[in-house]
């Protein structure tokens, strides 16, 4: 085993091993995740998407992030429990080969992060 592979698997396994601590059936299942929860969505207009807030708290200073043939963040303010905020992105007519990915997040925070990067655009 290389240096390298070893590195990997040692990676894979800690994200294991503390996803695992997060599952573990009967360890606080029964309390719901408090806090803001956002997804990307994609639009099917052209250049947008939205931002959900899927939590029971505001998510406060929402930012969104783009990397693709041209790189931005933008802030799209506050978005209360339930709800979305449309955002609109550059670059995605310029080339469709090239992929976008947005990322959001929240100023007060994130309950459940791993959903809130999404690619946008074919």
């Amino acid at each position: 085993m290389t240096h390298t592979v070893r590195r990997a698997t040692l990676a894979l396994l800690t994200a294991g091993a503390a996803a695992g601590a997060v599952l573990v059936p009967g360890a606080a299942a029964a309390a719901p995740v408090r806090g803001p929860d956002l997804q990307v969505v994609r639009s099917t207009e052209t250049c947008s998407g939205a931002v959900v807030n899927r939590g029971d708290v505001t998510a406060g200073g929402v930012r969104v992030q783009w990397a693709g043939l041209v790189f931005d963040n933008i802030g799209i303010g506050d978005i209360p429990p339930g709800g979305s905020a449309p955002f609109g992105y550059v670059g995605c007519g310029i080339s469709r080969s090239i992929p976008v990915f947005v990322v959001a997040y929240a100023g007060n925070g994130e309950a459940y992060p791993f959903d809130n990067v999404a690619q946008v655009n074919p």
